[in-house]
């Protein structure tokens, strides 16, 4: 069946698929999801990219074309190459749990400058892949030349307005020539294009076609740089188990891969949760890195160890689009995302603490916090001048998820004996401070003390 027969009965199979999020509430969670998670990294470490690992076998993609355009896609390690792919659900059943894994590629922001991506869909998830547009037959790479740069133009003419400016050495894709040849029309980004004189540029490496003024083009969006998907929320199916959702992660210390996920933009740098719901919008979690966010004429920057939402609403065929900007970052519930399955990502990840929820700033005026706290109040700590790392366990080789500077303080919760067999202080669930980091005043003794390495 066709996908764009399919696109008409997607909607209510979508309502089906999140109405039956139960799993079963006995002891098989979650041990369940942690077999499921090792099962993916183990059967789909060759992974190769531009496709997509089936992770569990409640994970059905339909095809584009012939159903076997795609490969074999049966069993746990199973691949199929992701532009085959028109629409994907992974759900959960009873005693199953969804999990499918995609590597692929993605232009940065401002460049045509591919890097992989990764996305991991968990739990129960329905995603939507338009067609990508055409690839240009040619796209041939050349170099502003001139030392004072380039005019970006709307057409080959000198006359033709200024789209932008570009720097010299910039890189662009060109993908024809005015029949003259003394213009190329070219990219500058994914979505920036237009024409470029021949004597500010280097020789492009291939004949390039003829083409008039007013060819029409489209974007370069790459196979999955654009999609649709809902999820569910709050549908853990026990403590220690995530919810449903999808993870998102680029390459983190280069410039931002460009995403179009349910109409809104993301310049993404790092690793994202998402979740998405026509009644409760769409949920953005930067766990490790930044985000810049756009919606409906407004925009964000979302870093580490906070979200924001969007709100969505259904377009006239269904989809679900943005109806708003998106919202103020707030911190996210760190312990909720702790058991993300960010090791089943091809990037070490981390899910980061909002230092702010837990600690409290230096005080304004320089001095200790700690200053004049009577013996008998509540045992309140402050970091050391170099500092004291925040850790997901009393380890000292565990994840540092946030660092207290110098005087910023906190109250712990309870004391206890780490790993290393040195003294820690607990300010949350997977929040950890070595007590040789801080200075501390109050009634420590009245803390709990509990078996912190266990």
């Amino acid at each position: 069946m066709g996908g764009r027969r399919m696109r008409h009965w997607l909607a209510p199979l979508i309502v089906l698929l999140l109405s039956s999020m139960s799993l079963s509430q006995d002891d098989a969670c979650p041990a369940l999801q942690n077999k499921a998670l090792a099962s993916l990294t183990e059967r789909c470490a060759a992974q190769e990219a531009g496709t997509l690992c089936l992770g569990h076998d409640t994970v059905t993609p339909v095809l584009r074309g012939r159903p076997e355009a795609g490969g074999r896609f049966t069993e746990p390690g199973d691949a199929i190459a992701i532009t085959a792919i028109d629409w994907l659900s992974v759900s959960s059943e009873d005693r199953t749990w969804g999990l499918a894994r995609a590597l692929f590629p993605a232009y940065a922001e401002d460049s045509l400058q591919a890097r992989d991506a990764a996305l991991l869909a968990v739990g129960n998830v329905a995603l939507f892949f338009p067609e990508a547009p055409e690839r240009p037959a040619t796209l041939a790479e050349v170099n502003v030349t001139a030392a004072q740069g380039a005019n970006l133009r709307t057409r080959p003419s000198t006359e033709a307005p200024v789209i932008a400016k570009l720097s010299f050495s910039r890189q662009l894709g060109a993908i024809g020539r005015s029949p003259n040849g003394n213009w190329l029309l070219t990219y500058a980004t994914p979505e920036l294009r237009g024409w470029i004189s021949r004597a500010v540029v280097s020789a492009p490496p291939v004949d390039l076609p003829a083409l008039p003024a007013e060819v029409d083009t489209a974007p370069l969006w790459l196979p999955w740089q654009r999609f649709d998907f809902r999820s569910g929320m709050g549908d853990a199916p026990c403590p220690g188990a995530p919810a449903s959702g999808i993870l998102l992660q680029t390459p983190k210390f280069i410039a931002p891969r460009l995403f179009q996920i349910n109409g809104v933009r993301i310049a993404l740098n790092g690793t994202a949760w998402l979740q998405a719901q026509a009644s409760a919008g769409m949920l953005l979690h930067i766990i490790d890195g930044r985000a810049q966010v756009t919606a409906d004429a407004g925009a964000q920057i979302v870093r580490s160890g906070k979200y924001t939402a969007i709100a969505l609403d259904r377009s006239d065929k269904g989809a679900l689009v943005p109806v708003g900007p998106p919202e103020t970052p707030q911190a996210y519930d760190y312990h909720a995302l702790t058991v993300l399955p960010v090791a089943a990502l091809p990037s070490p990840a981390k899910v980061s603490l909002d230092i702010y929820t837990v600690v409290d700033p230096a005080p304004a005026g320089g001095g200790s916090p700690l200053d004049a706290l009577p013996a008998d109040a509540p045992c309140k700590f402050s970091a050391v001048l170099a500092g004291a790392n925040i850790r997901s366990r009393p380890d000292p080789n565990a994840p540092v998820i946030a660092v207290m500077a110098f005087r910023e303080s906190a109250e712990p919760l309870a004391r206890g004996i780490g790993i290393d067999r040195l003294p820690w202080w607990k300010l949350g669930e997977r929040i950890w401070v070595r007590v040789d980091a801080t200075v501390s005043a109050g009634n420590c003794n009245a803390l709990p003390l509990i078996n912190a390495a266990s």
